[in-house]
């Protein structure tokens, strides 16, 4: 029988996240304790729990206590294990430990390229950097109450291209083949399973086409879609510290990464849940 736990949930900003406290996560815990969790997700979109010790079975086996751990269908660096993705810069003999090295992320959602994107993140921060690296988080409900009635009304039904394999500050394009890069349809507005509200489901690094449209417009009205879903009172920019285990719902939520000394060491690691296909 797992330990019974009553959770204790601060706003971390008036925008998105909240810290949970009062959490081991290397225990084994109740039901009625991922049932709060969950409902803190819902009600926040991103939880942070301080001082965490996992190693990496710990992190799965919490992790799985949410769904069905998604396995990486592109691993790439010396972690050969596709339930976990190592987000680092460090190079052991010439090979890349993990991905996403150094430098500036701009925002997206994980996996939102894939037909069943991830429902869940769960990333860990084991070695960081003295200044930056900082992941900044928008909450994509606000982005989608944000928009005009007009847009709303132009755009409701229509799906947009979701494209990925290109670089970290690098928008795909699509006139150049989809054969050999991930590539999804997906509806712009989506409503959540679980809250029934409605989001952007769009990003910067990933969506280049909306359905329907020529290209002039739609890459006039993918611009000034930027304007909403990157608005900075929309935005909780989390700092890490080592122990710091970040969940984010990547349904109602992109996320990107601020840059950092490249001299400097920055690990940390991630498991994921499958999701749904996103419906409107």
């Amino acid at each position: 029988m797992g330990n019974i736990l009553t959770i204790s949930v601060t706003p971390l900003s008036p925008a998105l996240g909240a810290e949970i406290s009062g959490v081991d996560l290397r225990d084994d815990l109740d039901q009625r304790t991922i049932d709060e969790i969950t409902h803190a997700l819902n009600e926040h979109i991103v939880v942070v729990f301080r001082d965490q010790d996992l190693d990496e079975e710990q992190q799965l086996l919490f992790t799985s206590r949410f769904g069905e751990v998604g396995t990486r269908k592109r691993a790439t660096g010396l972690h050969t294990d596709g339930r976990f993705m190592l987000v680092s810069n460090i190079v052991i003999d010439g090979e890349p430990l993990g991905s996403y090295g150094d430098g500036e992320m701009w925002f997206h959602s994980d996996g939102c390229y894939d037909e069943i994107p991830y429902k869940y993140s769960f990333l860990y921060g084991i070695e960081l950097p003295s200044r930056g690296g900082n992941t900044r988080f928008v909450n994509l409900y606000r982005a989608y109450d944000a928009l005009p009635q007009a847009y709303k009304d132009r755009l409701a039904g229509r799906k947009v291209l979701q494209l990925g394999g290109f670089r970290r500050r690098e928008k795909g394009d699509p006139t150049i083949g989809l054969s050999d890069k991930p590539h999804a349809w997906h509806p712009l507005f989506t409503t959540h399973p679980a809250t029934g509200k409605k989001s952007l489901f769009f990003s910067r690094m990933h969506t280049v086409v909306i359905e329907g449209l020529d290209p002039e417009e739609s890459n006039t009205i993918i611009d000034e879609l930027l304007g909403y879903s990157e608005k900075p009172e929309f935005i909780y920019e989390h700092i890490w510290r080592s122990g710091d285990l970040v969940i984010w719902d990547n349904r109602c939520t992109n996320h990107a990464r601020t840059h950092f000394p490249e001299e400097e060491r920055r690990l940390l690691r991630r498991c994921t849940i499958v999701g749904e296909a996103p419906r409107e």
